[in-house]
């Protein structure tokens, strides 16, 4: 009798080469969460009664604990954007979105002059925003794109000085 893991079809896919988060961005939003966190419950537990003679009970104190909670887990969502690639395919994680492009429909990969982040040109005149890719990361950015452009070209087959 096998196990469920040996009947279930393993993907052919190959293993990602290059995994890309922005390490300064997570770190402020996690920051961040933190101090709305805090200052949500702090302010709950505070306010009792304001100088203008409004009495706040335990149900306005709870809920505005809960919004400072509210408020540090959109501040969190800043922490998912992620770019990984192989040498078949770009997959970009950004805030709210994912997307999966082959290498074939890319035409280049770079930063654009003034931009906070890498940017995937693709064929149809479309860009597609890497926030995983953050310039303020400095070295890790540089050598993640550097890795990226190189995937990239071996898999659309054009030699170094084309790009």
């Amino acid at each position: 009798m096998s196990t469920p893991d040996q009947t279930r079809p393993q993907p052919a896919d190959e293993p990602m080469e290059l995994i890309s988060k922005p390490r300064k961005l997570i770190i402020w939003s996690i920051v961040t969460a933190v101090v709305m966190t805090v200052t949500g419950i702090v302010a709950g537990i505070m306010l009792k009664q304001s100088e203008a003679g409004t009495i706040f009970t335990v149900s306005d104190q709870i809920a505005i604990g809960g919004i400072g909670l509210i408020l540090a887990a959109g501040a969190l969502m800043f922490t998912r954007p992620r770019v990984w690639a192989n040498s078949r395919r770009v997959k970009v994680r950004n805030v709210f979105t994912t997307k999966v492009v082959p290498w074939g429909v890319v035409r280049d990969v770079g930063v654009s002059q003034g931009a906070s982040w890498g940017i995937l040109d693709l064929q149809d005149d479309d860009r597609l925003s890497m926030l995983g890719l953050q310039v303020a990361d400095g070295q890790r950015a540089v050598d993640a794109m550097k890795r990226l452009r190189e995937l990239h070209r071996s898999a659309v087959g054009a030699r170094p000085d084309e790009t």
